[in-house]
């Protein structure tokens, strides 16, 4: 994942010195502090990238219009707003379609004032932002993606700023509404560090979103807080080690081996000390030649926990590492990173990594941790 492109910094920047004063300095009848949208509507109104009404409401459930959503996009970019061409956003229409936001198929020119969808609202951000264009999108609604929004909707996705909704949907044809609006427009423009190359200064060849990731070597069921392991296909040794060898070393680590993989054969419980919340499948270790089998979990109490789930040093049962980077932090979504490289039949070790984004859309290595670094 690359960092937003010189129009991202300038956003940025532009943003910083309007949300100076306090969100709170705003007064708008219509949204309190109960209301998800409160922050970010207000430091929005407050910078003067959105407007309220003469009546002194926002009006948060309203559709957002193409021309309107074009506005606070070229707002936040410091770029010249106004009337042209007989339309009140004229100017800053006419710079969206010259720099390629949007064209006469996503919106003719007599349509500013249609309702926005999801999906172009994407595109117009992505286009304005310079993301990296991806067609990877971890919901489970990926294919009502319209064909020419799909990289779009990936970089948003890829970007952390477009969050799908409780059922894994990302729902691209849903009009936005002023108050989701002004909340997707304040994420990209007050997005937090993101994670561009490994710890150890290399590229990540490949990236996988947790939220949408299934393993086909086993499967994790969470029901009632308890969370159990089957799993179908492993292979955590590649040499032989022979129960019955006259080494006596040999000999335990195949009879050790032999019980391990009994114990695999069956079904087990995740042991944890509170309800287990979520459960996130990890791919195979990139640089090892055999299939192993692992998991990153929740639980109520708010710990989260790498999950070896083969119990393969630990008699058969799945051993768990708290993962202690993400104590007291809120977790928006995870993804699995690794620098190992094939091409060519040919496979260039590296690392895997387990990265977060957080609440405030910043990314954190979760794992290694420093201790398995």
């Amino acid at each position: 994942m690359k960092k937003f492109a010189s129009a991202a910094l300038a956003l940025t920047l532009t943003l910083s010195l309007g949300t100076a004063a306090l969100a709170d300095e705003v007064t708008i009848s219509d949204v309190t502090p109960e209301d998800w949208f409160y922050t970010e509507v207000n430091s929005m109104i407050d910078a003067g990238y959105i407007d309220g009404y003469e009546d002194g409401t926002f009006k948060p459930d309203r559709d957002v219009s193409v021309a309107e959503f074009v506005t606070m996009t070229a707002k936040c970019l410091g770029i010249e707003t106004g009337e042209e061409y007989g339309h009140w956003a004229g100017r800053q229409m006419g710079y969206a379609y010259d720099n390629g936001w949007l064209n006469e198929q996503d919106c003719a020119y007599t349509q500013f004032n249609d309702p926005v969808h999801r999906q172009l609202a994407a595109k117009i951000l992505a286009v304005a932002l310079g993301l990296e264009l991806t067609d990877e999108i971890p919901y489970s609604d990926y294919a009502d993606v319209g064909q020419s929004y799909v990289l779009y909707v990936g970089a948003m996705c890829q970007a952390g700023l477009f969050d799908g909704f409780e059922d894994n949907t990302i729902r691209p044809g849903e009009i936005l509404t002023r108050a989701q609006a002004a909340t997707l427009i304040y994420r990209a423009v007050n997005t937090g560090d993101r994670i561009t190359q490994a710890p150890d200064g290399k590229d990540f060849a490949e990236t996988v979103y947790l939220s949408a990731y299934d393993n086909p070597n086993f499967t994790v069921t969470l029901k009632d807080g308890v969370a159990t392991v089957d799993i179908t296909s492993v292979e955590l040794w590649t040499d032989v080690a022979d129960p019955n060898s006259a080494n006596p070393e040999e000999a335990a680590e195949g009879q050790r081996r032999e019980a391990i993989t009994e114990a695999m054969s069956k079904t087990r419980t995740i042991p944890s000390e509170s309800p287990v919340t979520a459960v996130y499948e990890l791919p195979c270790t990139s640089w090892f030649p055999g299939r192993d089998a692992w998991a990153i979990i929740a639980t109520e109490d708010g710990r989260w926990y790498r999950v070896d789930l083969s119990g393969q040093y630990n008699d058969g049962v799945p051993e768990l590492t708290e993962l202690t980077s993400l104590n007291g932090k809120t977790v928006t979504s995870l993804t699995w990173r690794t620098t190992t490289v094939t091409e060519d039949n040919t496979t260039v070790d590296g690392n895997d990594y387990i990265i977060a984004v957080l609440d405030d859309f910043s990314e954190i290595v979760v794992w290694p941790q420093d201790d398995e670094a």
